[in-house]
């Protein structure tokens, strides 16, 4: 459901386990967040979008991160 936060994590080369690890969840909370199975809070996509700052140096929006089509470069 949110290929830019999916496509983020390929370009850096980092997975969900570890976007799990970061947030203090099980891993199939996180693809279930990311799949739409499971509501993401504005706190879970605040957590993400800190995630990518701190770990790939990348500051997106998280209209850009949460947009539901995927768009490009999105980073501010």
């Amino acid at each position: 459901m949110y290929s830019n936060v999916k496509a983020e994590l390929s370009r850096y080369n980092l997975t969900v386990r570890q976007l799990a690890a970061y947030m203090n969840m099980t891993t199939q909370n996180v693809y279930n967040k990311l799949n739409g199975k499971v509501t993401i809070t504005t706190k879970d996509m605040q957590q993400i979008q800190s995630f990518f700052i701190e770990k790939a140096g990348g500051a997106f929006s998280l209209d850009y991160l949460f947009a539901t089509n995927l768009t490009t470069n999105g980073g501010i």
